[in-house]
C-alpha cells in the first residue's frame, strides 16, 4: 500500500472542487490529528501531511479558490516546525513531488527548476512509496542547538502568496498552530516573528501538553481522547476575532 495514498486522494479531491463551506482547513498531520472529521457546512478539513510544507497548501488553496469550491474563511492549521524546511524532507519526493506533479507548474520557477534538478524526472514506482531519500534532508531535531529559528525563505514566500490569494479573493485569513507536547517549547519559543502580523498571532496561538502523551514528540498519542477533553480549546483555535 502506497503510504502517500492520503495525499495522492487529498490532491484529487481538490481538483474535483464543488465544496461549499463556511471555512476550510488546510495544513498538516498534527491538524488532521485533532480535526480529521470536521467535514460539515461551517468546517472542512484538507489537513494532510507536513512534507509537502506551505508550497503544497499553497497549491491547494490554488485548486480550491478555481475550481468551483466555496468558502469565506480560511484556516492554516500548521505545527512550526513544520516552516523551517525547504522542500528537503526526507519525504518530500513522496509526499510532495509525485502526488502534486501535476500542479508543480503552478509554483514560482525557482521551485520549479529546484524539483527539476533534485527529484527524479520520471516517477519511480508510480503508484508506490519510493525508496528515493533527500541527500541532505532538513533535520528538525538539529535546531535545539540554535540561538534562533526562522521560517525558511521558501515558506516565508509561499506564505505571502496564500495571504495574497486570500486578500484577493475576499476571503478571510489566518494562521494557528495546533497544540504541542511540551518537549517543543523551548524551540517554538526562539523562533524569530518578523514584522507580519498575522505571524506574531500565530506563534501567540502554540499551545502544549504533557509530553508524555505525545507518542513521537510531535503528535499526540490518543488524539480522539485529547478533543473529548478539550474540545472548546480546539473550537476557539478555528475562530476569527469580530
Amino acid at each position: 500500500m502506497n503510504k502517500a495514498k492520503g495525499v495522492y486522494d487529498l490532491v484529487s479531491n481538490v481538483v474535483k472542487g464543488g465544496v461549499s463551506t463556511n471555512t476550510i482547513l488546510l495544513g498538516d498531520s498534527v491538524c488532521k490529528q485533532f480535526y480529521e472529521k470536521v467535514k460539515n457546512e461551517e468546517y472542512y478539513c484538507f489537513c494532510e501531511n507536513q512534507s509537502y510544507e506551505l508550497p503544497g497548501n499553497f497549491l491547494l488553496l490554488k485548486s480550491l479558490v478555481e475550481n468551483d469550491s466555496h468558502f469565506n474563511k480560511m484556516v492554516l492549521v500548521m505545527n512550526p516546525l513544520t516552516l523551517i524546511s525547504s522542500l528537503n524532507q526526507d519525504y518530500t519526493y513522496n509526499y510532495f513531488v509525485k502526488p502534486f506533479r501535476g500542479q508543480l507548474k503552478n509554483l514560482e520557477s525557482k521551485e520549479v527548476n529546484y524539483i527539476k534538478n533534485t527529484f527524479p524526472s520520471e516517477e519511480l514506482l508510480k503508484f508506490k512509496f519510493s525508496n528515493f531519500k533527500m541527500p541532505n534532508p532538513s533535520n528538525s531535531s538539529d535546531i535545539s542547538k540554535l540561538d534562533a529559528v526562522y521560517i525558511s525563505e521558501v515558506n516565508m514566500r509561499y506564505l505571502k502568496k496564500i495571504d495574497s490569494i486570500c486578500n484577493a479573493r475576499g476571503i478571510d485569513f489566518k494562521m494557528v498552530s495546533p497544540p504541542l507536547p511540551l518537549n517543543n517549547k523551548q524551540v517554538i519559543e526562539s523562533f524569530f516573528l518578523g514584522s507580519e502580523p498575522y505571524l506574531k498571532e500565530y506563534f501567540k496561538s502554540v499551545t502544549y501538553y504533557d509530553s508524555i502523551d505525545s507518542k513521537d514528540g510531535i503528535h499526540h498519542q490518543n488524539a480522539e481522547k485529547f478533543i473529548l477533553k478539550n474540545s472548546e480549546q480546539l473550537d476557539a483555535l478555528l475562530q476569527f476575532r469580530e
